[in-house]
Order: structure tokens, then C-alpha cells, then sequence
């Protein structure tokens, strides 16, 4: 199933209480309409930001390749629609979005080919035209392409290295023996140098025809019109040849497939994939629920089980992948390389009790209720609405499919579930794909087997010190929550470095009152989403609910909040996971290269620091230390409660004053880290590491969120950084020299800093280098062109309004300024300030900050 559904959600929910919320929707004659040439429009209205979302899929995937299958063809078409068209030049179209406040997305799967512009209504028309000379007038220019060419190439020696999309490419080349799913998207690399322009145009002449074409338009819009517009802009797009594609069915898998590759990394990834339903079978409903009970969730039964009890695994998850043709059943999970073997026995003892035993009541109508209430939380994003009716329509001819399977789930009985594991979960339907240091651990015997509507904050301070912020928005039944602290990394020393990520997870550990397995099963039970975080400056607990759980959930708040007990067990336990984590922490390039310019660029401050810790800080830590860590944060006017969504201010006011009342309102004061001193010259180093691609960074002291360049630093970020920025066009456009190019920001009480980045290979590193340090010198020397400065301020404002269109990202946003002194209204001031910028104030935010003779500079060199 292709929905994502929030895996920590579990509730039990009286299902009239939704029905008003879940009942089947049908669209009218003018909300679906397919034009003369075949092309399918889908319009639903929705008022509540001036925000409007354009979706369209092409009924082509990598799946669908044809004589071209295996080159990646379709993901190369993809990238190209955006590197010109006969009315727009290379780079233009994200030039213009970015101008507009515009975002531009596109994407490549299997069975479909997908884009996405998300902008502001007032500029729809600038989309649609868009959309237009895209879908109609590309231009492949051949210098382009070869640029393009050596950028996917780059990626695919990324995915090469990453080790999760590693292992899922080799779970599906092993799962599929003739179906094309068993092709990677992006295709071989070999076939993929031997596409050439003429094949990019004959593919595109046969595949991005009208009758394969599904535009969704969602948002701040008159359906009539902007009917009449899209029929006016793509009504004469003539038809194509109507071809239909047979692929290839998969046969039956007759015996298990055991696959292992040795890689150089620390632990091990494991999937063991089933073949499952295809998406139109009526085996979707109860997999799809069976996914759930199995490995979504804190309480889930893979979870509970092989991370928490027995303390196999260090993550484990399931999902059930159903594209158009059969899909995969799979279980994932990241453990160390000697508890690998165990593990699976395990996971296929679980599976072997629920084909012989069956699922319980219990864990049946949290899972469902966890559907219904995913399903009510997806549709506070128009984008979501817009891909569903899309993809609903070209994958199953029913715009609104996904309202009508959360019915069908509905209806999914315990036995249901239990005959679908028996069919699907055999041992002669399974693959098991493992990465591994060793490459050994399968032995031989073991193969047999934008404008947002003005909200209003309220603000409360209780007796002690406490400041709650609610806000009111009644548009869907959610309540969000966020209880924030000042603390997090920048607390911390390098003898207990970590203290904060431990003590952040182990506030879910237990309470006074529950066990750990008791409050998990408290909060997903009802659907809750409860969970903590710790950040550089902060730590925190978050909660979201249906409105007939708003109490409920801010008394579990306020238990995790006060009543933590921080079980001596749990200590050794979370700690042992994160020694995992540490020990792993370098498989990826790009966190590898993080950690270590951080240690060039930070020689006193705390942001030195991995949130993680070190093995040796982590090692050292006891239950006293985070108990006097925690209890010295907690006081009232150290913390924010902000709560948002559909509630009553009074009702909340009461509900606060009983649950957080009795915290402590008077502790000592927070202790101050040393400053960090100014860099004086440049600080190099340079590691070898094994892998494809090289990585290099570039590093300099930044700012806080109290500093006066604060807005002009934002868009001096923003030119640098986007797509249609200066490192992006002259790096990754012109030279086609890396796959990933770009700029980072990381703000903090205390001045933080600016990273440059690009991923590219060993032999490239040195023309890389030459062309960022020339066109950043180009940049401080001369500032920002008025168009770079319009186009930035656009882009930043809707970024920032489609930022806060969740409660949950709108109140955890209000709740940090106001604990941080900025004020909670803080947000309403940013347009202003964003306008106020001028090209003046970034150039000097750029000769203060960029100083390229005084920076840190990290190179991992790949092979």
C-alpha cells in the first residue's frame, strides 16, 4: 500500500465518532472531467490556506520502459522536463517558481512518473504554463543532458553507498525473477551511457501523451475556472498512439531466496520480503493492517519483542509495498552483525504464531483505528489530498480510492488477517537480503532454509512560571501539543556528551505509575502520537490527538513531563542502542563528514558535539547523572507548553492548570557554555573512507537567532543554497561535476554555523573545490542581483507559510520562540522582515560570515 500511514500511531476509537470525518466522499461531474484528447482533471476546492497544489502522473514508470528497460530512461525524462522547454531556458522554470514563492517536485517510480508545483494562488497561472511547456514543449538540449547524465550517475554511486537503499534494491532484484520491478528506477549504469537524445524523444513522444495523464488540482481555487484554464492550456495536446503495455507476470516463488552482500560498515541491515497483493486485490485490506500489528508502533509485536525484550535488533519495522502488479511484504531492521541470525528466527517464529494463532482483538482495532486516525491527520496537507485523488485515479480508476479503502479497513476481520498471513507468509514466498561487514553471516545449510488564515495565540503563565500558548482551529478534529525546555546539547560537556538524546528517550521508558510497555500501550491504544526530542538548544515532548483525546494526551504529557522514573534497566538498555548507533554513525558520508567538521569548527563550544555522544561519554553515564541532569531543567520558567487545533481555550486553561500546576517554578540558573573563539586561519583535513562517491564540506562560524543579520543571513542562505542558486547552477547545472551541491545553516542560542557542501567523485574534488571557492568569492565581492534578491525573499515567505500549516509545526514553531525570548507572535513579523532586506545587507552578511581564508574544510575522499 503506497499511503503512509504514521507508523507510532495505535488506537482504540469508537468508530461513530469518526464516521462524520470518514464517510465515503464521491466527486461530481465538476470535479472530474476527462478533456476530448483523454486527459483526466481532477478539482477539489479547499479554502483554508491560499495555497494551491498541481499534481500530474504519467501512466509510465521505470517499470514501463519498453525496448529502453533498464536504462532509467523514464527518471532521466523526469529530470530533463526541467532543463528547459522551448518558452523556458535551462534553469529557468525553477528560477521563476523560486520568484513566485513556487515549489517544484518531481519524482519516478515503478508504475508512474509524477510532478508537483505547490505556489501561492495568486500566481497559479505562472504554474499552469508550467506545467504546460513541461508536459508539451521539452527541449532535451543535448549539453544539458549530458550534464544531467553525470549528475544520475552520481547518484548512483550514492546509492551504492547508502546501505539502506542498497539493500532494497537488493531485496526486488532478488524477489522479482521476470517482472520488471525488478529493475532499479534509476536504472544500470551501463545501459544508462548508451541513451543518447533521439531515445529521450522518441520515449517521450510515446509515454507523455494526454490519454496517460492525470492532473489533480487541489487549494484556494473556483473549480469552474480553473477547469477552463487547464482545458485552454493542455485541451490541445493531441492524442498519442494509445499503445498498451503487457508486462511480464511473476511466477510463482517456489523456494526461499537468501541473498548477502559484505560491505564496509558497521552492524548489519536485514529485509525479508514476501510477495504480496497487487493493489486492486482485496488481500490489501487485511496485509495491510497485518503490517501494522507486526512492526509499526512502539507496541507493535516485532518491536516489543526483538528490540525492547530481547534487545536484537536496534530498529524494526514492517510495510506492505503494493504497486499496480504484486508487491512485497517486508520486514526491515538494523542490528549488530552477531545478533543477525538470531533475529531472523525470531521475526519467522512471530510470523509462524500468527498463521498458527492469529492476531488479537485488541491488536486488530488498534491497528484499524491507527488507519482511520492517520487518515484524518494526512488530510491537513492539500498535497496529500492532491497526490491521493492522482494516484488513485491512474492506478485504479477511482479518484477517490483512498477514502474508500479506510472503509474497506474498516471491515477487516481477525480471521481475515490470519488466512492472508497463511497465503502470503510461506517460506517458499520469501527472500531474505542482508548487508553485512562480514558478507557471512547466511552459512551454507542456512540457504536451504503561504498566506496562512490568521490564528490567534493565547497566552497563559500559571503561578509557576509556566507559559502555555493555545491557539484554535477548528478545521479538522486534531489537537496538537508541544512541552518544551531550554537544554538539549549545548548543556552539555564532553564527559556526559549524549546525556541529552538518552534522557530525551528515556522519558518513554516508564513513569511512576506505568511501565514502559504500559504507557506505550496507553498512548497508541487511543491513536495518540507521543513522543520526545532533544536538539542543540532544546529537548521536548510532543503529542498529537483526535479532540476526544485532547485531556488524555496532555495528562500522559504531564506524567512523562513529572512523573518519569528513569528505570536503572532502561538506562543500560537505551545506552547499549546508542553505543549501535554510534558505531554506525559513519555508514553514511554525509553524517560521517558532519561529525567531523563540527570538531574542526568548534573547539570549545558544545556544538562540537554529536547529540549522540562518543562511546566513551555514553559508557560513563549513570541513572543519577540524568535524573540531575533532567531535574535541572525542570522548572516552570524554563519551559513552553503550546497547544493548537480543535479545542476550547477555557477548557484547555482548566485542563493545564490541573496537570501542570504542580511543577516546580524556582531552580538555579542554567549554565552558560564557554564562547567559541573566532577562527584565525584556515583549518584543513582530509580522510580517506571506502566509499564511491567523495564528500566535501566547507565550514564557518555562524549566528544565533538573537544576532541583527539574522534576515539577511536567511537570504543570503537561500540564494546559495536552492536549486536555483549560485553553487547549484555553476557546480551541479554547468559543470554536471556533482550529484549534490548546496549550502546549510544551523542556528542556535549561541552563533552556530554555515556548511558548503557537494558530493562528487575522487577525481572531480579538485575542479569541484576551484569553482565553489571561485563563485563564492564572486558572490561576496559583488553581492546579490535584484532578481536573486526578489526570488529569494518570494521563495523564503511561502516556505515559511507552508511551514506552519500543520498545528503541529505551527505550535512547536510558536512554542520555541517564545521560550527562546523571541515571542510567540514571532512568526507574524517575518514577511516584514524578510522585505526589508536589501543587497547591501547580504553582501555584508557575506564578507562578515564567508571568510574563505578563514574557514574549516573537510574532504572524505572516496575511492
Amino acid at each position: 500500500m503506497s499511503k503512509i500511514i504514521k507508523p507510532t500511531l495505535i488506537c482504540i476509537l469508537a468508530f461513530f465518532i469518526l464516521e462524520a470525518f470518514l464517510a465515503p466522499l464521491s466527486l461530481n461531474a465538476q470535479d472530474a472531467k476527462t478533456l476530448e484528447n483523454g486527459l483526466r482533471v481532477i478539482i477539489e476546492e479547499d479554502h483554508r490556506n491560499p495555497i494551491v497544489v498541481f499534481s500530474v502522473f504519467i501512466d509510465s514508470g521505470a517499470a514501463y520502459e519498453g525496448v529502453y528497460l533498464g536504462s532509467g530512461i523514464s527518471h532521466l525524462v523526469e529530470h530533463m522536463l526541467f532543463k528547459g522547454t522551448k518558452k523556458y531556458h535551462p534553469g529557468a522554470i525553477e528560477d521563476i517558481l523560486h520568484k513566485y514563492g513556487g515549489k517544484i517536485a518531481g519524482f519516478t517510480s515503478h508504475d508512474y512518473t509524477g510532478y508537483r508545483i505547490t505556489i501561492l494562488k495568486e500566481h497559479k497561472d505562472v504554474a499552469i504554463d508550467i506545467l504546460k511547456e513541461m508536459l508539451t514543449r521539452p527541449i532535451f538540449n543535448k549539453k544539458e543532458l549530458k550534464k544531467e547524465m553525470q549528475v544520475i550517475e552520481r547518484e548512483m554511486d550514492l546509492n551504492k553507498d547508502d546501505p539502506g537503499r542498497r539493500l532494497s534494491r537488493m531485496t526486488f532484484s532478488n524477489a522479482y525473477s521476470r517482472h520488471p520491478y525488478n529493475l532499479p528506477v534509476i536504472g544500470y549504469k551501463e545501459n544508462f551511457r548508451r541513451l543518447r537524445r533521439k531515445d529521450l524523444l522518441i520515449f517521450f513522444k510515446s509515454s507523455y501523451i494526454p490519454e496517460k495523464m492525470v492532473l489533480a488540482v487541489v487549494g484556494d481555487i473556483d473549480k469552474n475556472s480553473i477547469f477552463n484554464e487547464i482545458e485552454n492550456a493542455l485541451g490541445s495536446l493531441p492524442r498519442g498512439g494509445s499503445k498498451v503495455t503487457t508486462l511480464p507476470q511473476e511466477p510463482e516463488q517456489m523456494a526461499a531466496r537468501y541473498t548477502e552482500e559484505a560491505l564496509d560498515i558497521e552492524g548489519s541491515y536485514v529485509n525479508i520480503a514476501y510477495h504480496s497483493s497487487e493493489l486492486l486485490n482485496k488481500d490489501l485490506y487485511p496485509m495491510d493492517l497485518l503490517s501494522f500489528i507486526l512492526g509499526q508502533g512502539e507496541s507493535s509485536i516485532l518491536n516489543d519483542k526483538l528490540r525492547m525484550k530481547k534487545e536484537l535488533v536496534l530498529s524494526i519495522s514492517s510495510y506492505n509495498y503494493t504497486p499496480r502488479d504484486s508487491g512485497l511484504f517486508v520486514i526491515s531492521s538494523v542490528l549488530k552483525e552477531e545478533n543477525a541470525k538470531e533475529a531472523l528466527e525470531e521475526i519467522l517464529k512471530e510470523i509462524k504464531d500468527i498463521k498458527e494463532n492469529g492476531v488479537t482483538e485488541k491488536d486488530l482495532v488498534k491497528a484499524k483505528n491507527n488507519f482511520l486516525a492517520g487518515h484524518i491527520y494526512q488530510k491537513e496537507t492539500i498535497r496529500s489530498k492532491a497526490s491521493d485523488l492522482a494516484i488513485g485515479e491512474l492506478l485504479t480508476g477511482n479518484p477517490l480510492f483512498f477514502e474508500e479503502y479506510i472503509e474497506k479497513i474498516k471491515s477487516v476481520t481477525a480471521k481475515d488477517i490470519q488466512l492472508s498471513a497463511k497465503k502470503y507468509l510461506r517460506k517458499e514466498n520469501m527472500t531474505v537480503a542482508i548487508l553485512s561487514k562480514s558478507g557471512k553471516i547466511l552459512k551454507p545449510d542456512s540457504k536451504k532454509d503561504l498566506t496562512l488564515k490568521k490564528r490567534k495565540i493565547n497566552k497563559i503563565t500559571l503561578k509557576n512560571g509556566l507559559v502555555v500558548l493555545v491557539s484554535s482551529d477548528p478545521h479538522l478534529p486534531i489537537v496538537s501539543s508541544s512541552l518544551v525546555f531550554k537544554g538539549g546539547l549545548r548543556l552539555e560537556t564532553k564527559e556526559n556528551n549524549g546525556i541529552s538524546k538518552i534522557t530525551s528517550f528515556m522519558l518513554m521508558d516508564g513513569t511512576d505509575s506505568k511501565s514502559r510497555e504500559d504507557l506505550a500501550l496507553s498512548y497508541e491504544s487511543k491513536g495518540i502520537s507521543l513522543g520526545t526530542y532533544s536538539g542543540n538548544n532544546s529537548i521536548g515532548i510532543s503529542g498529537e490527538c483526535l479532540k476526544e483525546h485532547a485531556e488524555y494526551t496532555l495528562k500522559l504529557i504531564s506524567e512523562v513531563c513529572m512523573d518519569s522514573n528513569f528505570p536503572e534497566n532502561e538506562v543500560e538498555r537505551e545506552k547499549d542502542e546508542l553505543l549501535t548507533i554510534i558505531d554506525m554513525q559513519d555508514n553514511s558520508i554525509t553524517n560521517h563528514g558532519q561529525r567531523l567538521l563540527k570538531k574542526l569548527l568548534f573547539k570549545r563550544h558544545p556544538y562540537r558535539f554529536q547529540g549522540i555522544g562518543t562511546r566513551e561519554s555514553i559508557s560513563k553515564i549513570k541513572r543519577e547523572d540524568i535524573v540531575k541532569f533532567y531535574d535541572d531543567m525542570l522548572f516552570g520558567k524554563n519551559m513552553v507548553l503550546g497547544i493548537s487545533g480543535d479545542c476550547d481555550i477555557d477548557e484547555i486553561k482548566t485542563l493545564v492548570e490541573k496537570y501542570f500546576s504542580k511543577l516546580p517554578s524556582n531552580k538555579k540558573t542554567l549554565p552558560i557554555p564557554k564562547k567559541e573563539l573566532p577562527m584565525d586561519s584556515l583549518r584543513k583535513s582530509l580522510v580517506k573512507v571506502p566509499k564511491e562517491q567523495s564528500l566535501m564540506l566547507v565550514g564557518f562560524h555562524g549566528i544565533s537567532i538573537y544576532d541583527k543579520d539574522l534576515f539577511a543571513v536567511e537570504v543570503m542562505m537561500d540564494i546559495i543554497s536552492t536549486e536555483s542558486g549560485v553553487l547549484f547552477k555553476n557546480i551541479r547545472e554547468k559543470s554536471g561535476l556533482s550529484y549534490a551541491v548546496g549550502a546549510s545553516e544551523v542556528l542556535g542560542l549561541d552563533p552556530g554555523y554555515i556548511v558548503l557542501y557537494t558530493l562528487t567523485s575522487k577525481g572531480n574534488l579538485k575542479s569541484v573545490k576551484d569553482i565553489l571557492f571561485k563563485e563564492m568569492n564572486k558572490f561576496i565581492k559583488n553581492g546579490p542581483t535584484d532578481e536573486d534578491l526578489r526570488k529569494s525573499k518570494n521563495h523564503l515567505k511561502a516556505t515559511q507559510k507552508m511551514s506552519l500549516e500543520t498545528n503541529s509545526g505551527f505550535i512547536f514553531k510558536a512554542s520555541l520562540d517564545e521560550l527562546y525570548g523571541l515571542g510567540y507572535n514571532n512568526y507574524k513579523n517575518y514577511d516584514k522582515n524578510i522585505t526589508r532586506v536589501t543587497k547591501e545587507d547580504v553582501k555584508k552578511a557575506a564578507e562578515r560570515l564567508l571568510t574563505l581564508n578563514k574557514c574549516a574544510i573537510l574532504t572524505l575522499e572516496g575511492k
